[in-house]
């Protein structure tokens, strides 16, 4: 069985452009509003994409 501890769940953000990225969500304090300091900390979505088998990625949160 996976391990689903908070740190190891993934949620799709987009920057003011409307760029889309994976950012781990104990990373962000607001998922709903990134800054560019909190975007360091996440992998742009179009890379993400081709391990999402290994990443949880949260559709809500």
């Amino acid at each position: 069985m996976a391990n689903n501890k908070k740190n190891d769940v993934w949620v799709r953000v987009h920057d003011n452009v409307g760029n889309a990225f994976i950012c781990p969500i104990d990373g962000l304090k607001d998922p709903g509003l990134a800054t560019e300091e909190e975007l360091g900390n996440c992998v742009d979505n179009g890379v993400a994409g081709r391990y999402a088998g290994n990443i949880n990625i949260s559709e809500s949160f």
